[in-house]
């Protein structure tokens, strides 16, 4: 845009030398736009008169377009025009705000003073007072200043009454299902593609049993001379045109796939045996290959039995060879697993056997943990059936695991997945292995509450042995038991107590490290869950040392076994 200074420029610099009547005409035409450019209203008097004008929908009825329309005025006398209703006369008024002179915009976000100049407008269907500005929605309402979509009159309201009408946030609206057009699609080029595979798989099938069971030909009738060795070739070559027709070798001078010249003797061409086409027969590119198969060959034509099989080559291009072996190796590939995906199978598998019987475990660690109801045989029995077998799972879980961490990969995203799997197997191994570890010993030893091992009470309703003697603090029953039988049983019960606090302090301190780990790597959610696993362990230690401090050696020395029973 050229501003008024360039213009002034321009005339001094290249209308300075102009002729009189010149110069008049560059005046006058200056002054002619001068004027017009008076005659532009500013822009605020041009905002002010586009406010009063009608920007909203109109409830007037739209003019009836037909036949009668068109006929001429003359004949027909037109019906006077009826005046559409005003919306503010038939919707209510009762709700509306009345106005003030300290009026704001109930808009939350707007809060402006409401003036002559930003508008004091009510809504037509919550009755408050808005701007101009967010008041510039419409909606039709009924008598009663409610949501009226069909029968309604439009009516002006804000912006918070219009989005929240119903249907406005339904995201549910007109749907069309094209599956049929789509199948319809499909089906087209699917049934050519099938129609293209039966066709090659009927030329593959008679090609193939022609080969494998040959026409018998007369013999030569020169005295029961050997054919001579093209023969063989040349049936051969009949009987593989008679299933396609050949392209002819002069036509065709490059092959169709790799456009390599062909040659008389280095570079040969090649017919397909489904199609027919020329192609080459160079391994690196694969245009052609021959591929082997097994076909049932008959005895005789009129028995028709199958005697064995006898392989056929057949060489083909690697457009007939993809069309009719394509789906077969689709679905060896489905059902050929790789490696990586058998082992998590596998591993996913042990995890669930784990799973149900881990119930099961606990059911029977609670009964047998019941002093009032002591355990039967048949209970301990189970209990020691399935801590085996749940020790057996969690090894050859373990083994499962370790054998996703090591298989060879050369991905480093693959070798990050297999450290994962291998570090969930970790967590569930220290998850769901202690339970085996706190195993009550009253699978070895006797019952509380005067039961023997056998679940036999004795003569005097006390506990039978030295350690159920020592573990209930009954002095009576052990002063009957000899000193060295009640140090023996002592000392065996301390060492189960240290090799548990070993197995525990072990655990500890590979949890420590993986806590450390968790921490550099961020997982932070690890860290929680391992954490838990801490605390509990440092229970079980805790729990473990106060039962080593209170046997007491001393008084067992001395004739006398005293100890409390411990701390629950």
């Amino acid at each position: 845009m050229v501003t008024l200074l360039q213009l002034n420029r321009h005339l001094d610099d290249d209308h300075k030398n102009l002729e009189e009547v010149k110069q008049d005409e560059v005046k006058d035409w200056f002054k002619s736009q001068m004027v017009k450019a008076k005659k532009f209203q500013p822009l605020a008097v041009l905002n002010q008169k586009f406010k009063g004008l009608d920007v909203f929908e109109s409830n007037d009825a739209p003019p009836a377009q037909g036949p009668s329309a068109q006929e001429p005025s003359a004949s027909i006398t037109s019906a006077p025009e009826v005046s559409s209703p005003d919306p503010d006369e038939v919707v209510t008024r009762q709700h509306w705000q009345r106005h003030g002179p300290n009026d704001i915009c109930s808009e939350p976000m707007c809060g402006k003073r409401l003036t002559s100049t930003n508008g004091k407008v009510n809504c037509r269907k919550c009755g408050r007072l808005f701007c101009d500005e967010h008041t510039m929605y419409q909606m039709k309402l009924s008598r009663s200043a409610q949501h009226e979509p069909v029968r309604g009159i439009w009516c002006r309201v804000c912006e918070t009454c219009y989005k929240s009408r119903e249907g406005y946030n339904d995201h549910n609206g007109l749907e069309r299902d094209h599956t049929k057009d789509f199948n319809d699609l499909r089906r087209k080029t699917v049934d050519k593609t099938y129609l293209e595979v039966s066709r090659l798989e009927k030329r593959l099938s008679k090609l193939t049993q022609l080969l494998a069971n040959p026409p018998r030909e007369e013999s030569p009738s020169s005295g029961g001379l050997l054919w001579p060795l093209t023969g063989v070739k040349n049936q051969r070559k009949q009987l593989e045109q008679s299933v396609v027709t050949w392209e002819d070798d002069a036509n065709i001078i490059r092959c169709p796939f790799c456009q390599q010249e062909f040659s008389n003797y280095t570079f040969r061409r090649h017919h397909c045996r489904l199609c027919g086409r020329v192609v080459c027969g160079d391994p690196s590119t694969g245009c052609s290959s021959e591929v082997g198969l097994n076909v049932a060959a008959r005895t005789s034509d009129t028995t028709e039995k199958v005697m064995g099989e006898i392989g056929v080559d057949v060489r083909m291009c690697k457009d007939c060879k993809h069309t009719v072996f394509s789906k077969k190796d689709f679905a060896l590939e489905l059902a050929n697993k790789p490696p990586d995906l058998r082992a998590y199978e596998n591993l996913v598998q042990f995890e669930r056997g784990i799973r149900l019987m881990l119930p099961k475990f606990q059911r029977l660690l609670m009964a047998l943990q019941d002093p009032d109801k002591p355990p039967s045989p048949a209970q301990l029995a189970d209990a020691s059936k399935i801590r085996k077998r749940l020790i057996d799972s969690f090894s050859q879980y373990n083994v499962a695991a370790r054998r996703i961490r090591d298989l060879p990969t050369e991905l480093p995203t693959q070798k990050q997945l297999q450290k994962a799997i291998y570090q969930q197997a970790t967590n569930f191994l220290h998850l769901h292995m202690l339970p085996l570890k706190t195993l009550p010993k009253v699978l070895k030893h006797a019952s509380p509450h005067g039961l023997t091992s056998n679940g036999h009470l004795t003569p005097n309703g006390a506990p039978h042995g030295a350690l159920a003697a020592v573990r209930y603090n009954d002095v009576d029953a052990a002063s009957q038991v000899s000193s060295s039988s009640a140090v023996s049983a002592l000392e065996a019960e301390e060492k189960s107590l240290r090799e548990q606090l070993i197995v525990l302090e072990e655990q500890h301190f590979l949890l420590s490290g993986m806590i450390a780990d968790a921490n550099k790597r961020r997982k932070f959610d690890e860290v929680s869950s391992l954490a838990q696993n801490v605390e509990e362990l440092c229970k079980e230690i805790d729990q473990v040392q106060g039962q080593l401090g209170q046997l007491d050696f001393a008084g067992a020395y001395n004739g006398v076994m005293v100890e409390s029973p411990p701390a629950r």
